[in-house]
């Protein structure tokens, strides 16, 4: 196969991913179901962008947050904005889609850019390819690695960091300082996207031919995270290691619960669903060990930079499904879901040495087989979810419109999963400036939203039970003497514990498409009959 037709091919998955990813993020509105965690990472953007730094340590999303506070900066700058907050909260949306862009371009660079390496290192197009593939591997991969989430760079980190990886093992001379110095960097990078990234640490061992190369990734790895953390996320280093260790140390989520590691009642269970969720990628990983293992011993040697890369590979893999088992989210383990065709480039490799008489394209073949139906499989669920998910944000916009049909003069209340257009700025609020915001940043932003909309921004908050009137605390009580009525939209049914003073208002209450609807002041069956005729 000529070099200039083993390119056009590396090009291919790398172009289905970006048409697949736009497309996908094109029915996946910013404020419906997808709101957590997208408005956090736009409003800490946005207030890194106002000159406040990032408030977000948690993940720790450090390059999320850069790489809106870019877009924000860049376009104020281009647009000639005044008031760099004012002008983010106009265009609050638009920001969260070009990050979203953003992000799928980087990731769709770092499979093109890991493709051509994996392509020039194997001298395989086909190589390449079941590299890229790890791109679709699960639905939920996939989704995380388009929506404006930490996973979604963590994802373009870790493919280009594999292919480094593979390159490693693979050359036939040592790797080189440079090479290390490269590896370094990606894994402070990653390590700043997401603490889960951690583990990757282990693929050091494919730079075990050349010390000097080992040593130079070890402490460009240690310096580059420090120092990019000092410089754009401090409560990384000050305040988020504490946050890891109170995960570690409870049973609960996010530090919650009895004290402990692991509550063996879910444990085993979420594992099983881990390991059912993605067939292939499990079965991946125990051909990486049977391989390295047999290899190991045919050869007799313990120095071999495939076989020592596979078993670092199993070793990550194994690393995340005990803890995505004890704190469980599938998406937790996109880190080795994204790196499976990079794995199978070494299995398949290791599997002609050790039979050196197999005909040489069957394992390309049966792998390339696996991985095309497996992304197959992922398209065809990825399309689904997102027509579920449009389906479900068409009630939320639909609805807010007939409250405003019913209620025109009313005090327009909503709160957290209602799919309310208007209201997905107060996520973002409640993960920043709620948490972390001194009152004077508060106060800014709340003026700027004061003075940039016509329309008050109200926000019944669940979790906190905060009733918030352009991000300032305010009180039914008071609502009910602004307005001559009020309509609330809750994803739960309101109780005396979280109505935050609602309940002491006369009400009335019904349930439109799972959203409960309270009214005062106005028949709730008015808001119903707006919406069936919105039809």
């Amino acid at each position: 196969m000529s070099g200039r037709i083993r390119t056009l091919l590396i090009f291919v998955v790398p172009s289905l991913y970006l048409a697949a990813t736009l497309l996908y993020s094109a029915w996946q509105a910013v404020w419906g179901v997808q709101v957590d965690p997208e408005s956090a990472y736009t409003m800490n953007g946005l207030v890194a962008a106002a000159g406040y730094g990032s408030l977000k340590f948690d993940h720790p999303g450090t390059t999320t947050t850069l790489l809106v506070e870019l877009i924000v900066r860049g376009w104020a700058l281009v647009s000639g904005a005044e008031d760099i907050v004012a002008f983010g909260l106009k265009h609050y949306d638009a920001i969260t889609w070009a990050a979203r862009t953003g992000e799928a371009l980087v990731l769709t660079g770092a499979l093109l850019a890991g493709g051509l390496i994996i392509g020039r290192t194997t001298r395989s197009a086909i190589a390449a390819m079941l590299f890229q593939a790890g791109a679709f591997v699960h639905p939920d991969a996939f989704h995380y690695q388009m929506v404006l989430a930490p996973e979604g760079l963590m994802a373009a980190f870790a493919l280009f960091g594999m292919a480094m990886v593979v390159k490693a093992a693979l050359d036939e001379q040592a790797p080189s300082t440079s090479l290390g110095v490269v590896s370094g960097v990606i894994f402070a990078l990653g390590f700043s996207t997401k603490y889960l990234y951690l583990p990757q640490a282990l693929f050091a061992v494919c730079l075990l031919r050349n010390r000097r190369a080992l040593v130079a990734s070890m402490i460009t790895g240690a310096v580059g995270f420090v120092a990019f953390s000092l410089i754009f996320n401090p409560g990384t280093i000050t305040r988020g290691f504490g946050w890891l260790a109170q995960i570690a140390t409870h049973k609960g989520q996010y530090g919650e619960g009895e004290a402990g590691f692991i509550d063996f009642g879910t444990f085993w269970s979420n594992m099983r669903e881990i390991v059912a969720s993605a067939p292939l990628v499990p079965g991946v990983y125990v051909a990486a060990a049977s391989t390295a293992l047999a290899w190991s011993i045919k050869s007799r040697s313990r120095q071999d930079p495939v076989s020592l890369t596979l078993g670092a590979a199993v070793l990550i893999y194994g690393t995340h499904l005990v803890a995505t088992s004890k704190h469980f989210a599938l998406h937790y383990m996109l880190v080795p879901w994204v790196q499976t065709g990079g794995v199978l480039v070494l299995v398949v490799v290791l599997l002609r040495r050790l039979v050196p008489a197999i005909w040489r394209a069957a394992p390309s073949l049966l792998a390339g087989s696996l991985c095309v139906v497996t992304g197959a499989v992922t398209l065809i669920d990825a399309r689904a979810a997102a027509l579920q998910s449009s389906a479900l944000n068409a009630i939320g916009a639909r609805l807010s419109k007939a409250v405003v049909a019913a209620g025109p003069a009313c005090a327009n209340v909503s709160g957290m999963f209602v799919r309310a257009p208007e209201n997905d700025m107060n996520h973002g609020w409640d993960m920043t400036l709620q948490l972390w915001g001194d009152r004077a940043m508060r106060e800014r932003f709340s003026a700027a939203y004061a003075s940039d909309f016509t329309v008050p921004l109200l926000d019944h908050n669940i979790y906190t039970h905060v009733l918030k009137y352009d991000f300032r605390p305010y009180s039914y009580a008071k609502l009910a003497t602004d307005y001559p009525c009020i309509v609330v939209r809750s994803s739960v049914a309101l109780d005396s514990e979280n109505a935050i003073g609602l309940l002491a208002l006369k009400l009335d209450h019904c349930e439109i498409e799972g959203v409960h609807v309270y009214t005062v002041g106005l028949a709730c069956a008015k808001v119903r009959d707006s919406f069936l005729a919105e039809r």
